[in-house]
């Protein structure tokens, strides 16, 4: 009998913990790009990267999303179009011609965390839409 009840006991506690899920939430994020003339420059890739200023940690992850041609983009983490963990991120694009190539279709300070004039902020208390604006030509 001991046994029994010990057992039902240890049963809800790992049923009552299974259920607390004490890791950061995902917030939606949503935003627009705007390139010089209007476009998303023609390319086999176009994808936004919210990458973590803070480094290590739980919940500390990057969110992507695909630049669509009007220059809106979802970012997903885990699952997708569901947003990005709570935090600073640095934004930075991929947006090249050819897979292969890899050629850069915009200014090649816009495709690094370290060289990115992109910052962004993902609240639980705001909208987390964002837009930035690419200045400059690409690099030839």
């Amino acid at each position: 009998m001991r046994a029994l009840v010990g057992g039902l006991l240890g049963v809800c506690l790992a049923v009552g913990l299974a259920g607390c899920d004490s890791s950061p939430k995902i917030y939606p994020v949503t935003g627009k790009i705007e390139f010089p003339g209007g476009e998303v420059p023609k390319g086999e890739i176009a994808v936004v990267r919210f990458e973590p200023v803070a480094v290590g940690g739980e919940g500390v992850r990057g969110a992507a999303g695909d630049i669509k041609p009007d220059g809106t983009f979802q970012l997903t983490t885990l699952d997708p179009d569901d947003g990005a963990f709570p935090g600073e991120y640095k934004v930075a694009l991929t947006v090249v011609k050819t897979y292969i190539g890899q050629e850069p279709l915009v200014d090649r300070k816009y495709t690094t965390a370290q060289s990115t004039p992109f910052s962004a902020t993902v609240s639980p208390d705001a909208d987390n839409h964002f837009e930035f604006k690419v200045e400059g030509k690409p690099p030839r």
